[in-house]
């Protein structure tokens, strides 16, 4: 339960703090999304000991889910901006140490300290919208993946983040902002799921650890 709870709070200041500045949402009927504002404080976690790197490449970046139901309006969900400010709060928050990557793993020279990189995935977006009073809410699913990998780039460990988002609309077909909310709340679910994948954070950092002594000489430390 104080896990559940901790996490939670975690994801509703990290969600408020990655949304300031954020095209979140456009579509539906042509109103402006609703973008919380103001400053909002970090979150506080036990730091995973690592320095990482972080990669977002432009597919995540620049989402955009598509959708033109039969029965509804035209939905333009801008996801990509959001998410990349999503990873770099909460990681950077997350672990002793993190730098943003400009080039793919393996293409580039990284940081001297960078010890693992790890790389978000969109993996699928679905929406849904109210077709009936008795159906009055805004569903929003996101899976995320989080590919763990060493400085060479090599593949040690994965892990799947779906995340769910539900908002009452306030009538049927109207405005966009009970869909953006639902979109956050799906993003808050994200980051409550990735505290509990890092709550153990000796033993990512074994895991790294040991994925570096199978590809560097002998008597080389982490």
């Amino acid at each position: 339960m104080f896990h559940y709870f901790h996490c939670g709070a975690l994801a509703r200041r990290l969600i408020a703090a990655c949304c300031l500045g954020s095209s979140l949402l456009l579509g539906a009927c042509g109103t402006s999304p609703v973008i919380p504002s103001g400053k909002f404080p970090p979150p506080v976690l036990n730091k995973v000991p690592l320095s990482i790197g972080l990669y977002m490449d432009s597919s995540l970046r620049n989402y955009v889910h598509l959708d033109k139901p039969a029965d509804s309006a035209r939905q333009e969900v801008h996801v990509g901006a959001a998410s990349q400010a999503l990873f770099s709060e909460f990681l950077a928050a997350q672990f002793h140490n993190m730098s943003i990557l400009s080039e793919a793993p393996g293409a580039g020279r990284l940081p001297h300290n960078v010890q693992a990189i790890l790389q978000p995935i969109i993996r699928e977006v679905q929406i849904a919208s109210p077709k009936t009073d008795k159906d009055s809410f805004h569903e929003a699913w996101i899976k995320y993946s989080l590919v763990l990998m060493s400085p060479s780039g090599e593949q040690i460990t994965s892990w799947d983040v779906p995340a769910y988002g539900k908002h009452r609309a306030p009538d049927i077909g109207g405005g966009n902002a009970s869909l953006t909310s639902a979109v956050r709340e799906a993003m808050r679910d994200a980051a409550a799921g990735m505290a509990l994948i890092f709550r153990d954070g000796e033993a990512i950092r074994q895991r790294v650890a040991a994925a570096s002594a199978r590809t560097q000489p002998a008597g080389s430390d982490l």
